[in-house]
């Protein structure tokens, strides 16, 4: 019997077997040998450690930040969790969908308390937990992929902050936007941008604009499209995200308490149905201020301009390090956007941070006028 390599091929719809000789033993005929097709029953004894066959029950398409994003489990639990953070948005991009399946397994183990680690190299993103939570991405395919236990994905505020939601936004990121840590706020047409560190105020101060009668776009992470040729921001503004104890700046806040949250971060989140304020899902950029309240004493607000080198040094650390040209694109997009009127606001109370921030938008007016 002579030596052969095997090949799999297939000839019309017949499939086939190809055995032809070996480079050791030259000058021996080509044989073909037919095989008859697999059957349905052959395929299901078929090993499958991977679990690549596990049925996606179900499907749906969600629309973050208004772009379009095919979801599909083993799981009603993950369709739920979808519809809380994304429910409320519609479809305003047309753009090929991102692929993201999340499968829910039926593992006993406790569900994940701690927050995943998050590690990348080249277009790969993987998100681990443990042994049993886990995703990975595919950032230049905008495909992802992941596994959780039952118990995680009823946890549902940590299975969306942790699992969920990252395993959409980073996809968005590398294809189309970029995005930085700070509330956006309207007020006679123009927007403000309010960032800084964490425990700057960045949501109370944009809930408390909105109760003055601003437009409220986002309270905790502007994006805005790389290439877009005028900085505008996408937000999320069905919902205010705010630390306790909310309810004694905001009366209308009393007695509410926080979800537990991952990141050591102590949420209360509230949506925006229902409360007597303005909404709109975008808004222009005019000026960025970033909030000081460490660096308040006692009278007026006080805003001081900043030099863009400045701000620089402050908003970079928003973006995350990726090894693919978004990075760069992402780099000149954030550039582009410090050509706007930059501030510190050291502030106290509220309400003379609002009285500041409309004397800046006014007298920018009065200038253009």
């Amino acid at each position: 019997m002579p030596s052969k390599e095997t090949i799999v091929g297939l000839e019309g719809q017949q499939p086939t077997l190809w055995l032809r000789p070996s480079k050791s033993r030259p000058g021996r005929k080509r044989l073909i040998e037919t095989i008859p097709p697999p059957t349905s029953r052959s395929l299901e004894r078929m090993n499958d450690p991977l679990l690549v066959r596990t049925k996606m029950t179900h499907e749906c398409e969600i629309y973050p930040y208004g772009f379009p994003v095919r979801l599909a489990s083993n799981s009603p639990l993950v369709m739920e969790a979808a519809a809380i953070s994304w429910g409320t948005y519609k479809r305003h991009f047309i753009t090929p969908p991102l692929d993201v399946r999340c499968l829910v397994s039926d593992s006993d183990k406790p569900a994940c308390v701690e927050p995943p680690v998050f590690r990348s190299q080249q277009h790969l993103l993987s998100i681990v937990a443990d042994a049993e939570n886990f995703a990975c991405l595919d950032l230049e395919r905008a495909f992802s992929f992941g596994w959780v236990t039952r118990k995680t994905a009823e946890s549902t505020e940590y299975f969306r902050q942790c699992f969920l939601d990252v395993m959409i936004y980073p996809l968005l990121e590398i294809k189309y936007l970029v995005t930085l840590h700070a509330a956006c706020v309207v007020f006679n047409g123009r927007g403000v941008l309010l960032t800084g560190d964490a425990g700057a105020g960045k949501s109370s101060l944009a809930y408390a604009c909105a109760r003055r009668g601003w437009t409220f776009v986002s309270d905790d992470a502007s994006m805005f499209l790389r290439d877009a040729e005028t900085q505008e921001v996408i937000g999320h503004s069905h919902r205010f995200r705010f630390r306790e104890p909310v309810g004694e700046l905001f009366p209308e806040f009393l007695g509410l308490r926080s979800t537990l949250r991952a990141y050591n971060k102590p949420t209360i989140e509230v949506k925006t149905t229902g409360l007597p304020v303005k909404i709109a899902s975008s808004g222009p950029v005019d000026f960025i201020v970033f909030l000081n309240r460490r660096g308040f004493t006692p009278g007026p607000p006080r805003l001081i301009r900043l030099d863009p080198e400045d701000a620089w040094q402050r908003l970079v650390t928003s973006i995350w390090a990726v090894q693919l040209p978004a990075l760069d694109e992402r780099v000149e997009a954030l550039g582009r956007l410090l050509s706007k009127p930059i501030y510190e606001m050291q502030y106290g109370p509220l309400d003379g941070a609002i009285d500041t921030l409309e004397q800046l938008v006014r007298e920018s007016q009065v200038r253009l006028d």
